[in-house]
């Protein structure tokens, strides 16, 4: 009785073993698993953009502006590290980041242009973009991204002039179609700024800077920042 007992103990546990090749390709996968979800959350993710509010930068098919969900992008997210307020990367002037938006019912992403980093002070006028300089004086940012349509028609929000101060940890962003683009002039907000908004992109909704288009294929390339004289 003791050995039929003991042999039906066995068959039990050997049941339950799994082929060494099966537990090699889940320790496998788990780890496959796992490098996704590391590089996502803190090397590269990607994102597809939607709407008219970066043409002509992004999402123009056949030559016109695309108002859908268009192409996709990858973003590094380096730059959002906070270890001891350390980072292996900064964002800068002129690069284009894609953000969690403020002010929204939804879950939402944005896709803009730094224009204004922590301490600056950006002033729009007369349909052009100014920064100050060291010196105090303001100096027209030369942005040569912009079509035709937009150039000199960077236009404020219900006034003639805007001077914004960037506070600390925000930034100023636009989006290049700017006659579509609910971005800083307009604190995000199709109905623009009101007493409970701000103009101003904190630092911690940042979800990283665009490096590159990766679909659709025939749109591959890599997205370089802007470069300014100020």
């Amino acid at each position: 009785m003791h050995s039929l007992y003991t042999n039906m103990s066995n068959n039990s546990t050997k049941d339950f073993i799994l082929p060494k090749f099966l537990l090699d390709i889940l320790i496998d996968v788990a780890i496959v698993v796992l490098m996704v979800v590391v590089i996502r959350l803190f090397l590269f993710a990607p994102f597809q953009v939607h709407g008219q509010s970066m043409c002509d930068t992004f999402n123009v098919f056949n030559g016109e502006c695309y108002s859908g969900d268009g192409e996709y992008v990858l973003t590094s997210r380096l730059s959002t590290w906070d270890i001891f307020d350390w980072s292996p990367t900064s964002i800068q002037r002129g690069d284009v980041v894609i953000f969690l938006a403020p002010y929204t019912e939804q879950k939402e992403y944005y896709i803009k242009r730094v224009i204004g980093l922590p301490g600056d002070t950006v002033k729009v006028e007369d349909g052009y973009v100014y920064v100050e300089d060291e010196d105090g004086s303001f100096v027209k940012l030369e942005e040569d991204y912009l079509n035709s349509d937009n150039y000199g028609n960077t236009n404020p929000h219900r006034t003639t002039s805007q001077i914004f101060t960037v506070p600390e940890d925000s930034y100023f962003v636009l989006g290049d179609n700017r006659m579509k683009s609910n971005d800083s002039r307009r604190c995000f907000q199709n109905t623009g700024c009101n007493e409970n908004s701000s103009p101003y992109l904190e630092e911690d909704r940042i979800e990283g800077e665009v490096k590159m288009v990766i679909f659709p294929f025939t749109h591959f390339r890599w997205v370089s920042s802007a470069e300014y004289s100020v």
